[in-house]
């Protein structure tokens, strides 16, 4: 069986068109009403739908902290060269922040 990463990192980049000008990897699969590419991922914790950026974060870095985001580096919003993302801090519902 194929694990999933490897899966999501063929996906990613199938998905996506590397612009020569920025490196960017914009997004050719679904885009949401934001601008945003978006993606469901199905993995051991069942399907979710995901940003794109998010789903690259995932496959190039590591999984996603709880309350967690991911921002493009370029503002570039189709952008999924994981080189171009970088993990935000966000606050839990708790009040907590992440780093």
């Amino acid at each position: 069986m194929t694990d999933p990463k490897v899966r999501l990192k063929g996906l990613i980049r199938l998905q996506s068109w590397i612009n020569p000008e920025n490196a960017c990897w914009e997004w050719q699969g679904q885009i949401s009403n934001s601008g945003h590419g978006r993606i469901m991922l199905s993995d051991e914790n069942g399907r979710r739908l995901l940003s794109a950026e998010q789903a690259s974060f995932i496959a190039f870095h590591q999984d996603l902290p709880e309350g967690a985001g991911v921002r493009q580096t370029c503002n570039n919003r189709l952008c999924v060269n994981p080189e171009h993302l970088q993990l935000v801090e966000t606050q839990t519902p708790t009040g907590e922040t992440l780093q």
